[in-house]
């Protein structure tokens, strides 16, 4: 079995896959409605077509897709899927979503594809924990349409001190803690050096840096 950091593949289900899934909604419940819901809204409001979300957590974008975007979502813990399932059955969104566990690395993620590429694809507070992200950015390359949009609402490296320098003394133990969230991750430079560029983006704080962008690669 391969070691969950060094592969994007689906993830054992755990005792403590499933205390993080319980607590992840309460924990993130203030955090979300004073600062990231929004912007979430902003981002999915746009989506169109097919649709490809990679990491749904919990669920919470769901109710934000319009009724134009047909989602595949997909998610490596058991854990979470499970209450994104109930998530659907509780709540009555506009789009057509379906759910796969599976991670960004899994063959069927591979398959489910669209021949002719996706129109979107989504992740939100999901690329931190991507163990090979470098790898993952070149798959979003290849996955997307001609024109395809990637759309990312994700926290980022701070490059203010000492907040950089508590970020990376506090990952080494928080990425064990958090289910592999890297808090010192340069998500936005990296993303650009491998070949996307902005359309659109923000960067905003809170307790953290977050960076909110719509990019393409062509």
């Amino acid at each position: 079995m391969k070691n969950k950091n060094q592969s994007n593949t689906a993830s054992p289900d755990t005792l403590y896959s499933r205390l993080f899934a319980r607590l992840y909604n309460p924990v993130m419940q203030g955090t979300e409605a004073n600062h990231l819901l929004e912007k979430r809204a902003t981002l999915l409001s746009r989506t169109r077509g097919k649709v490809l979300e990679v990491g749904i957590g919990t669920g919470v974008n769901f109710p934000l897709y319009p009724a134009e975007a047909e989602v595949l979502g997909i998610e490596p813990s058991a854990a979470m899927m499970a209450y994104a399932r109930k998530r659907i059955q509780e709540q009555q969104g506009k789009a057509k979503i379906t759910l796969m566990q599976a991670g960004i690395g899994d063959a069927q993620v591979a398959a489910a594809a669209p021949a002719t590429g996706y129109d979107f694809i989504v992740t939100t507070l999901v690329l931190c924990t991507i163990p090979n992200l470098e790898a993952t950015i070149r798959q979003f390359k290849d996955w997307l349409k001609p024109g395809g949009q990637l759309l990312v609402l994700e926290h980022i490296r701070d490059e203010r001190q000492p907040h950089r320098w508590l970020q990376r003394s506090i990952t080494p133990v928080w990425k064990h803690l958090a289910e592999g969230c890297h808090l010192d991750r340069p998500t936005d430079q990296l993303l650009k050096e491998n070949g996307f560029h902005a359309i659109e983006e923000q960067y905003f704080r809170y307790w953290v840096t977050f960076y909110w962008a719509v990019l393409s690669w062509q």
